[in-house]
């Protein structure tokens, strides 16, 4: 249906669409040899997947929570799998979506995977935050490889979208504070207008390692940054993947 309504628009290349479950890192895999299969170079890598997780923790064969799994550890096992397609330009573009609600994360002893103690909110809340510290640190990885690939984060707005329909807390959806922020939620047409303008303008082009929101850079929640711990969050993800790769290997 989806890839339907964009051939319908489309006004000249080839449309495909690929199916993968990317709560399954067995899936996520699949999917970026398709993509290598199919795409001698990649021109944008928008990295838009998200989940808001019910009340009980939910994790991946590899004890990856999922809201970190679909926000933080995807784009990144994409990002560093399909580089060098993007490198193949000399203007490849990488763009996260991170959201204005990570200035509410609560980093506590670097528990990524929400192993000692979970909350929904705040595994959304870190996520994001993840993402920009990511983003930061890939952006400072690529320049100092000498690599043109650009990579920034944005915010998206409060936009009325499912996400979070399939919770199992329903609380915060019928609550006045539910039903006012669906009220001031953006369509997807206005949500995605700072998306256009990372991937269309020129303005931004030499840009990298940003967040940004409005069309404008924004500062970004500094009270838990360092460097340090964006190494330790580096880490996890490898570590992730190096145990998956492992475990397929057996």
């Amino acid at each position: 249906m989806a890839t339907q309504e964009v051939r319908a628009v489309s006004l000249r290349g080839r449309v495909s669409s690929y199916l993968a479950d990317f709560s399954k890192l067995d899936n996520v895999y699949r999917f970026v040899e398709e993509i290598k299969r199919d795409f001698q170079r990649i021109d944008i890598l928008f990295n838009n997947a998200g989940l808001y997780a019910g009340k009980e923790r939910k994790a991946s064969g590899e004890n990856v929570e999922l809201t970190f799994m679909l926000s933080v550890l995807v784009p990144y096992i994409f990002i560093t799998e399909l580089i060098p397609l993007l490198e193949k330009l000399p203007d490849g573009l990488v763009i996260n979506t991170s959201s204005y609600m990570h200035h509410f994360a609560k980093v506590k002893d670097l528990d990524f995977g929400f192993e000692k103690e979970y909350n929904p909110g705040l595994a959304y809340n870190n996520s994001k935050l993840y993402t920009i510290w990511m983003t930061r640190y890939l952006a400072r990885d690529f320049f100092l490889k000498g690599s043109n690939t650009t990579i920034n984060a944005y915010h998206l707005g409060l936009i009325l979208t499912n996400l979070g329909n399939n919770s199992s807390d329903k609380k915060t959806e019928k609550s006045l504070f539910g039903r006012l922020m669906k009220s001031l939620s953006k369509d997807l047409d206005q949500g995605i207008e700072t998306g256009y303008y990372l991937t269309l303008s020129e303005e931004v082009s030499c840009l990298t390692g940003y967040y940004f929101d409005e069309k404008k850079v924004k500062s970004v929640s500094e009270k838990v940054y360092s460097f340090e711990k964006t190494q330790k969050l580096m880490n996890y993800c490898q570590e992730k993947v190096k145990m998956f790769k492992e475990k397929q290997n057996v």
